[in-house]
């Protein structure tokens, strides 16, 4: 079976939607996350951004930002955006 392309748009819901990506990553499926506000800081969003990070640094998630001065590789709006065309799935939340 191929593997799908799916896209995570992390917006008002961040805390689920670290979550979701986490969980997608067991159907071996590619999971590509962006973060387009600044993350909140509540312990439930750090919690699963834990978790994301992890995945990212096993190689599993690619994560990008439309948030300039993070650790995160930064990707412009207009690049995200014709990045999106690429995938069979977006995911916002």
């Amino acid at each position: 079976m191929d593997k799908k392309k799916i896209a995570v748009i992390v917006r008002d819901r961040q805390a689920e939607a670290f979550r979701m990506s986490v969980g997608l990553t067991v159907l071996d499926d590619i999971i590509d996350v962006f973060i387009t506000e600044s993350i909140g800081d509540d312990k439930e969003t750090l919690t699963q951004l834990d978790g994301v990070k992890e995945m990212k640094e096993l190689g599993i998630i690619n994560l990008f930002t439309t948030v300039k001065g993070t650790d995160f590789e930064f990707i412009t709006v207009e690049d995200m955006a014709g990045k999106i065309l690429e995938y069979d799935h977006i995911l916002p939340y």
